[in-house]
């Protein structure tokens, strides 16, 4: 991997750089669109600089799509070590923390699981009443009508 993208201040300094080169052909482009002279030899000149000026915008753009790929392969591969702990995953540990404690919350206010299903016995039975006090879904089988 290319040494320039070891550490944060390299890294920034290669994007400025071709943030800026970027910048300077697109005005000098720009710029020579906007000249108008009516004699030939002005005419092919200006031709000339926007066709130098076009693929120096378009090499400073594969410049910039060669640098996005070599930041995508440190990043899956583990070796870009530039950004250090974020907000962002500070923020995402403190909410899993706080999921964590509701869900241990809750679990304590339902109580004990079911002494079957923890013992790895069977499950209860589905002709039970549910919790909220209704039937189980129709066509559903009991226990014992599994059993005969």
């Amino acid at each position: 991997m290319d040494a320039s993208l070891r550490n944060t201040a390299s890294l920034v300094g290669r994007i400025e750089k071709l943030r800026d080169d970027l910048i300077k052909h697109f005005e000098a482009l720009v710029g020579h669109a906007g000249i108008n002279r009516p004699d030939r030899t002005s005419t092919a000149i200006t031709q000339y600089q926007m066709q130098v000026e076009t693929a120096a915008l378009i090499r400073a753009t594969e410049d910039f799509q060669a640098l996005i790929r070599q930041l995508q392969e440190m990043w899956l591969f583990g070796q870009l070590d530039t950004v250090g702990e974020s907000k962002v995953q500070q923020q995402t540990d403190e909410n899993a923390k706080v999921v964590a404690e509701l869900l241990k919350q809750l679990l304590e206010r339902q109580g004990p699981a079911p002494r079957e299903q923890v013992d790895g016995g069977s499950p209860p039975a589905v002709d039970e009443a549910m919790p909220n006090g209704s039937s189980p879904a129709q066509g559903a089988v009991s226990n014992s009508e599994l059993e005969s």
